[in-house]
C-alpha cells in the first residue's frame, strides 16, 4: 500500500516561500539610487544647514544693530565736538570729518538745553526707512535686517537712539545702501565658513553613524539575507558582536531566531525522510502483520487457558495494527485522524496493558494500579491506549537497562484521582533513574535525545500531541527523591464525564 508523504514537502515548501518573502524587502529595488547611508549623509548635511540658517538670522540682525550703534557713537563724538557751551569747544571741521568718515548725512541733538544740528548733505533719497534703536522688539529687528538686505538704491535709513555712555539721545540719517553692503558682505563670508563646517561636521558625523548604525545594520541586512537563500547552513547564523545597545540586541534575537529555524526545518527535514521511510515499509508491513493476523486466529483453537485469554487480545491489537499502518502516522508524513471521544473505563485498560507487558517477559517489573474502579474518561480510548503503551514502553526499556538495587526494585505505578468534575488527573511514575535535567525541556519534542539505546525520541512527541487532541495536558512533574517511586514521574489530566453513573450496558450516561 502506497502512503503519501506530501504534507511535509508543502511544509517546507510553505517554510521557503516564507523566507523568500521576508527576504524580498531586503533586496535592493532596482529604482532606489540612494541606500541608507546616502539617506542619513543627506539628513545630517541638512540638518546642519538648517542650524546654520538659523544661527544666520540671529546674526543678521546682531551685524544691523552693530553697524547702527557704531554710528550712533561717532554721532555723539560729533554732536560734542559741535558743542558751543563747552570750556574747549571743537571745531565744526572736526566734526564733519568724523562724521564724513560713517557716511552720516545729517544729525541732530538736544544737549545742555541747547539743540544741536548738522546737515552733510541733502538727504534727496527715494525712499526712508525709520529704526528706533531703543524700543526695537526683536521681531521687528530682525524685521529691519531682512528690509536691509533688501533696500532699493538711494534709499536713506532714519536712526533714532541713545548713546550708550552719555545717554544723549541722538538722530541720524544715513545711506541705506551702506548698510546693506556691510550686511551682504558679512553674509558672503559666513556662507563660506558655513560651508566649510557643514563639510567638516557631515564627515565626521557620517563616519559615526558608519561605525555606529549603517555597518551594523547592513552586517544584520547581509546576515538575513544570506541565511534566507539557504536557512538550513549554520555558518550562515549571525554571530552577536556584544554590543549593550539596541542594535546588539536585534543581533541577540536575530541569532536565537535562527537557530531556532535551523532546528525547526532540521526536524521537518528528518520528519520528512521518516515518512518516505515509512511509505516504503508500510505496504511489506501490512503484509507481515496480515499473515501474523492469520497465525493468531489459530491461537484462539488451543485449549490452554492463557492462550484462550491472550488470544483475542492478539488479535485486537493486530486489527489495530493493520488499521494503523493503513491511516496516517504522527510526526511521518500525514495528519493523525481527529479523536473519536467516548466513555471507557481507564482501570480496564490500564489492566490490559499491564497484562500485555506481563505477557511479553516483563514480568520482573512490579504494577502497581491504584486507579479507582469503573473510572470512566471522555476520550478516544485507542488513542489514549497509545499514550499509556508509550509511556509503560519507555518506563519498562528505562528499568531494564538501570541496574537495580535491593532496596528498590524495578516497579511503575498507575495512579488518578478526579481533579474536578470534569477533569482527572494521572500518574505514571516508576522507580528508575529518571530523566537527565538537560533534557527534560526537550522531551515531548520529536527527535529527543533519548536515554536508551535504540530510541527513536518520537514516543512522548506522539504521547503528547494526543493528550492535547484529545483536550487533556501532560507533562513531567519532579521527583521525590525520599519516594519509591523516585524515577521519571509523569502527570498527565484527561478529560471525565459529568455524571459518574453508568447504565445497563456499562458507559457512562
Amino acid at each position: 500500500m502506497n502512503m503519501s508523504i506530501s504534507t511535509p514537502e508543502r511544509s517546507l515548501a510553505a517554510t521557503a516561500a516564507v523566507l523568500a518573502e521576508a527576504d524580498a524587502p531586503l533586496r535592493p529595488r532596482s529604482g532606489a539610487r540612494l541606500g541608507l547611508a546616502g539617506r542619513l549623509l543627506l539628513l545630517t548635511i541638512g540638518s546642519i544647514l538648517l542650524t546654520m540658517a538659523i544661527f544666520y538670522v540671529v546674526r543678521l540682525t546682531s551685524w544691523r544693530e552693530t553697524w547702527l550703534l557704531h554710528r550712533l557713537v561717532t554721532a555723539q563724538s560729533a554732536v560734542a565736538a559741535l558743542d558751543v557751551t563747552s570750556a574747549t569747544p571743537w571745531s565744526h571741521d572736526l566734526a564733519k570729518q568724523m562724521l564724513d568718515a560713517e557716511q552720516i548725512m545729517e544729525i541732530s541733538a538736544e544737549t545742555r538745553g541747547h539743540r544741536v544740528a548738522l546737515v552733510l548733505r541733502d538727504a534727496a533719497a527715494t525712499s526712508q526707512t525709520h529704526s528706533d534703536l531703543d524700543n526695537a522688539s526683536a521681531i521687528e529687528n530682525l524685521g529691519g535686517a531682512i528690509a536691509a538686505l533688501l533696500a532699493p538704491d538711494g534709499s536713506t535709513l532714519k536712526v533714532v537712539g541713545t548713546e550708550p555712555t552719555s545717554g544723549l539721545r541722538i538722530e541720524y540719517t544715513v545711506e541705506a545702501g551702506l548698510l546693506t553692503k556691510a550686511l551682504w558682505h558679512n553674509t558672503q563670508n559666513f556662507l563660506e565658513l558655513s560651508l566649510i563646517v557643514s563639510i567638516a561636521g557631515s564627515l565626521a558625523l557620517g563616519a559615526a553613524l558608519w561605525h555606529m548604525v549603517i555597518r551594523p545594520v547592513r552586517r544584520l541586512t547581509s546576515s538575513i539575507i544570506a541565511f534566507g537563500a539557504n536557512p538550513q547552513d549554520t555558518r550562515r547564523i549571525i554571530e552577536p558582536s556584544g554590543r549593550a545597545d539596541d542594535i546588539g540586541l536585534a543581533e541577540s534575537a536575530l541569532a536565537s531566531m535562527q537557530n531556532s529555524l535551523v532546528h525547526e526545518l532540521s526536524q521537518r527535514k528528518r520528519l520528512a525522510e521518516l515518512g518516505m521511510a515509512v511509505a516504503r515499509i508500510n505496504h511489506d508491513l501490512r503484509n507481515m502483520l496480515s499473515s501474523a493476523q492469520l497465525i493468531s486466529d489459530r491461537l484462539a483453537t488451543i485449549d490452554d487457558p492463557s492462550a484462550q485469554r491472550l488470544a483475542p487480545r492478539l488479535v485486537a491489537a493486530l486489527d489495530r495494527a493493520i488499521d494503523f499502518c493503513q491511516s496516517t502516522l504522527t510526526y511521518s508524513g500525514a495528519t493523525e485522524q481527529a479523536p473519536v471521544r467516548r466513555m471507557f473505563d481507564l482501570r480496564a485498560t490500564i489492566l490490559e496493558i499491564v497484562e500485555t507487558h506481563e505477557a511479553s517477559g516483563a514480568a520482573n517489573v512490579n504494577f502497581a494500579i491504584d486507579v479507582p474502579p469503573s473510572f470512566d474518561l471522555l476520550a478516544d480510548p485507542d488513542q489514549v491506549r497509545r499514550v499509556f503503551e508509550n509511556l509503560t514502553r519507555n518506563a519498562v526499556a528505562a528499568l531494564a537497562d538501570f541496574p537495580e538495587p535491593s532496596s528498590n526494585p524495578a516497579a511503575i505505578r498507575f495512579a488518578a484521582i478526579r481533579a474536578s468534575s470534569s477533569e482527572a488527573l494521572i500518574e505514571i511514575s516508576d522507580s528508575g533513574p529518571g530523566i537527565p535535567s538537560e533534557r527534560i525541556d526537550s522531551i515531548f519534542e520529536p527527535f529527543h535525545s533519548t536515554t536508551r539505546n535504540g530510541g527513536s525520541g518520537l514516543g512522548l512527541a506522539i504521547a503528547s500531541d494526543l493528550v492535547q487532541r484529545n483536550g487533556g495536558t501532560i507533562r513531567l512533574a519532579p521527583g521525590e527523591p525520599d519516594h519509591f517511586y523516585c524515577g521519571a514521574r509523569f502527570l498527565i489530566t484527561l478529560p471525565t464525564p459529568q455524571t459518574r453513573h453508568r447504565g445497563p450496558d456499562g458507559r457512562g450516561e
